[in-house]
């Protein structure tokens, strides 16, 4: 279930020696361990949101433990970095002094060269012997290539900026310049260091930020379209220029057929209805919830990240497949891009329907008969049911939830028949639950890619529900791809 709500943008902000899969990974045990939680108050009181403030009660705001586990995996490196940091804070002070002293004997040398250039000057034009003037001009011409040095000296302190440009190229084999593809660098470092500046690529291709301090700096690149190129970071040496060529998508992403290939042999004749197959992000809300769809597409080795406009197209990413046909459409829902019934006989089934190319990961999926598509409004919201979840040590846990999430098979309107021996050692591990169980989640992640390139066949076996949670249970759920 998606409770409690945790989210990345919780954490404190992202740190470069972080290992990618942190925060994820907490969020991920910190919501088993609420949601095991909460199941076991739900059994007690079916009252949800007193079950969810007895669990709160129990072990606290679930940001702050999640904050806390960060912090308690990061303590080493964080320490670590603050001890190079006091480290180098301490040498630039240093510099700083330094450079401090070296200007001011630089300025109190320019302000006596100045003086004695006044009174050489006011000595030249007193009457004086040929040979005595001829000193006085070498001694003249030697301040001068004196005070000269010393203002080059003063120009120097400019060469700690660093020129950055990019360099926009398209993909294809003529590498055509990229233009119009807006470019943001944000300077890391303390609150008081930090900028950001932005940048439009001109007819060449050229993104050019011109001279801007030595550092870090994290990189962003938007096409005119909105695709987004997952963040770079770069560093920057004191007056040194730093280029570099980006490989750009030459245009948005395009629509390509797609074939959905649906094993349902496990399957019986009565369970061979619909799939419904739903690409989406949730995101949960007290009032209305809303929806959201980003694919990635790989680019000459880099992510570039696609946002669908799912307020003109609210369809986007949701596809009912017929399981005895093979066939697929899109699953109409209303304007906020929620379920609504159907009626069989109205849809429009093709062999294939048209997505936009990249990469689709982790749906719900929901399994469905024939009656239930007219009750399909129902899956807005579902009462609570459980879900068998395997993770990679094949330990099984329940979770309760009340719409299918990431990576689960979900068939709504039923619950798994299991065998007596089976239900009994659920009952005795996890109470009433394992009558209300309805469906699992998969341990490994679900990945289609939509290509130009390929025939876009996508295939997926369907796990025998009906099965006591057995070795045997584990290895069909895993026959799904």
């Amino acid at each position: 279930m998606n409770w409690p709500e945790i989210s990345i943008e919780d954490f404190p902000p992202e740190r470069d020696d972080e290992p990618s899969s942190l925060r994820q990974d907490i969020i991920d045990e910190l919501s088993d361990h609420f949601a095991c939680a909460l199941n076991r108050e739900l059994l007690k009181n079916s009252d949800e949101q007193l079950a969810k403030q007895r669990v709160l009660n129990q072990f606290g705001d679930p940001i702050k433990i999640a904050r806390q586990l960060w912090l308690d995996a990061m303590k080493e490196k964080i320490m670590s970095q603050r001890i190079m940091t006091g480290v180098s804070v301490t040498a630039a002070v240093c510099c700083i002094a330094v450079a401090g002293i070296a200007w001011s004997m630089m300025k109190q040398n320019e302000r006596l060269n100045l003086k004695m250039l006044e009174q050489l000057a006011a000595l030249a034009d007193r009457p004086q012997s040929v040979t005595a003037s001829q000193v006085d001009q070498q001694i003249l011409k030697q301040l001068e290539k004196l005070n000269e040095r010393q203002t080059g000296q003063a120009a120097s302190i400019s060469d700690l900026l660093s020129p950055i440009t990019f360099q926009l190229v398209q993909t294809g084999k003529e590498l055509k310049p990229a233009s119009g593809f807006t470019g943001q660098l944000t300077k890391r470092g303390s609150k008081t260091d930090t900028f950001t500046v932005k940048a439009i690529s001109d007819e060449t291709g050229k993104l050019n930020f011109k001279r801007l301090p030595w550092g870090q700096y994290q990189l962003t690149i938007t096409a005119p379209w909105g695709e987004n190129l997952k963040t770079k970071m770069i560093s920057t040496i004191p007056g040194r220029e730093y280029e570099s060529t980006i490989v750009c998508p030459a245009q948005p992403p395009e629509k390509v057929s797609v074939v959905f290939e649906v094993d349902q042999t496990k399957q019986t004749d009565e369970e061979q209805g619909y799939l419904l197959c739903d690409f989406r992000n949730r995101i949960l809300s007290k009032t209305q919830d809303t929806f959201s769809l980003v694919t990635p597409r790989k680019v000459e080795g880099s992510y570039w990240y696609y946002t669908h406009d799912l307020a003109d197209h609210p369809d986007q990413g949701v596809y009912l497949i017929d399981l005895k046909m093979n066939k697929v459409v899109a699953c109409p829902l209303d304007e906020r891009g929620m379920f609504i019934d159907l009626n069989p006989e109205q849809l429009k089934l093709q062999d294939s329907v048209k997505l936009e190319e990249g990469i689709y990961e982790d749906p719900a999926l929901y399994l469905l008969q024939n009656k239930d598509l007219s009750r399909l409004s129902e899956l807005n919201r579902l009462e609570y049911f459980g879900v068998v979840k395997l993770d990679d040590t094949r330990e099984m846990r329940i979770l309760a939830a009340r719409n299918a999430g990431p990576r689960m098979l979900v068939r709504p309107f039923e619950s798994i028949k299991m065998q007596p021996k089976a239900q009994k050692l659920l009952e005795q591990r996890y109470g009433v639950v394992a009558n209300k169980l309805s469906g699992v989640q998969f341990p490994d992640a679900i990945r289609f890619d939509a290509s130009t390139a390929d025939s876009n066949i996508w295939k997926m076996t369907l796990p025998e529900l009906d099965t006591p949670p057995t070795v045997e249970f584990v290895s069909v759920i895993d026959s799904f791809q």
